[in-house]
């Protein structure tokens, strides 16, 4: 009885997996041929549903290659027979080999990246790319979608935000529209497209996985879009677009511990490229927006100090006399918080926010000034000219080849400052350029400038400036002792 009763659920199990087989294969029967009808299917998943429509993807990338171009960057370097021989100095190997020098021959270094035909004016198109791309290089060409290969011109490049324009001689050219960059959303399908290690036309497919990452260590004016979608080696300068074919961004670098693509990238938005390019047509630069204030990261001992509940925003440590922050009566000790509504939560931040600004722009800043909340609208200006460019490190140019920075909480902890260290802290050094009676080296900490005391970087500059002479005695403080030093300017 047990037996006919196993054999009687079997039979019944054994018909309702074939339905079930039958019933999954009708339903993606259904779905194949909705999808061939240009049907939008939405696929659930636990964590969202997103509408999948292959004809979109398809028509952008189509629509978006031809305004791709390959980018050859080509400069011309000196290069010696002995290479980096440990022997090239030595004057017996030379009675046998002769002088390095007399013997140098020059040969090309070529870069390899993408850019973007983003307009046309008569028979003259304009390319954006990043500056990386084309730096120091001698020679630039470009090649098209349809093979051809044209001579570039450079319009400039602005290494802040790292984006440059170029120009070529061509008429008709496929010109990409510029998106929105600020209406992008994470979660937005996006596509990647360039010349990864020589394959020109590649596509790659990902999201919009965060926006506004200032504090990426790449450049100092930037406002980053991260997505997952592939940028490799020679990716740099070509077009993130979105799903109506548009420029959303131009795709600048990776973070990777190995060199490839590891799920992290990170593009130029299209407005802050459309800010770079037109600035750099109108003025043959970019010019930036300014505060005029001194700044700093709040950590948990100044924010107790302050009154606050968090470390959120930033302080300002000193104001500019005659800067807009001083017509609008901002104040040492006040803490920016906002911008225009968007959260600041870094120096990196509030400097990228307001740099990639058009001076004459109104911003409204929310601050904390003794506890209490205020709103506070600031008409930029224009950064004046003698403000040295920061690099990727926040250093500041003050010297050649001495690069230096304010004291912050983090390159305190970087170089392993002590809690009582004041002045201006040497933050790397160019030997190639830096001409100085004592090796100066990072964590030094200058204590003063002409035997004038300083403790910023805009304090240091200012004494520099003021000195008649074509070097400038520093006072510098190395771990407990203090040593003087005359540097070239």
């Amino acid at each position: 009885m047990r037996s006919l009763q196993n054999n009687k659920l079997l039979r019944v199990l054994a018909v309702a997996m074939v339905l079930a087989i039958m019933a999954g294969g009708w339903i993606l029967y259904g779905l194949e041929k909705a999808n061939q009808a240009g049907v939008e299917v939405t696929t659930a998943s636990p964590v969202s549903a997103q509408v999948i429509d292959q004809s979109k993807i398809t028509a952008a990338a189509k629509k978006a290659m031809p305004s791709v171009v390959a980018v050859l960057s080509t400069k011309e370097v000196t290069v010696s027979p002995f290479g980096q021989s440990p022997f090239s100095d030595d004057p017996f190997f030379r009675r046998f080999y002769g002088d390095a020098p007399d013997q140098q021959r020059k040969r090309p270094l070529h870069g390899l990246g993408s850019g973007v035909i983003v307009r046309q004016e008569g028979g003259e198109g304009y390319i954006l790319t990043n500056a990386h791309v084309i730096a120091e290089a001698d020679d630039i060409k470009v090649t098209l979608h349809d093979d051809t290969e044209l001579k570039a011109e450079v319009i400039g490049m602005d290494e802040g935000s790292d984006v440059a324009m170029l120009k070529i001689q061509a008429d008709n050219l496929p010109v990409l529209p510029l998106a929105d960059s600020d209406k992008a959303e994470v979660g937005n399908i996006v596509l990647a497209i360039g010349s990864p290690f020589g394959l020109g036309s590649t596509v790659t497919m990902g999201i919009i996985s965060a926006k506004g990452r200032a504090d990426v260590t790449i450049t100092q004016y930037a406002d980053f879009i991260q997505t997952d979608a592939a940028i490799n080696p020679g990716n740099s300068g070509g077009a993130l677009i979105n799903l109506d074919g548009d420029l959303v961004g131009i795709n600048t670098a990776i973070l990777s511990r190995t060199g490839g693509y590891q799920g992290i990238g990170f593009a130029i938005p299209s407005n802050l490229a459309r800010r770079v390019m037109d600035s750099l047509v109108k003025h043959g630069e970019i010019v930036r927006g300014w505060l005029g204030v001194g700044i700093q990261d709040i950590d948990d001992a100044t924010a107790e100090q302050l009154g606050l509940k968090d470390t959120k925003g930033v302080g300002i440590t000193s104001v500019e006399p005659g800067s807009p922050a001083a017509d609008a009566q901002l104040q040492e000790y006040d803490v920016i918080r906002k911008v225009n509504g968007k959260a600041v939560n870094s120096r990196r931040a509030l400097v990228s926010i307001v740099g990639i600004k058009e001076p004459g722009t109104e911003v409204e800043l929310e601050i904390q000034r003794d506890g209490k909340t205020r709103t506070v609208t600031v008409t930029l200006g224009k950064r004046p000219a003698d403000l040295a460019e920061r690099g990727p490190d926040g250093a500041t140019e003050i010297l050649s080849g001495v690069y230096a920075g304010d004291i912050t909480p983090e390159l305190r902890g970087h170089l392993q400052l002590p809690e009582n260290a004041r002045g201006v802290v040497i933050v790397k050094t160019d030997d190639e350029k830096m001409e100085s009676s004592v090796p100066l080296q990072p964590g030094d900490i200058i204590i003063a400038v002409n035997r004038k005391g300083v403790t910023s970087v805009e304090q240091a500059q200012k004494a520099i400036k003021a000195g008649t002479r074509d070097k400038v005695l520093l006072l510098v403080k190395r771990g407990s002792y203090n040593t003087f030093a005359t540097v070239k300017k």
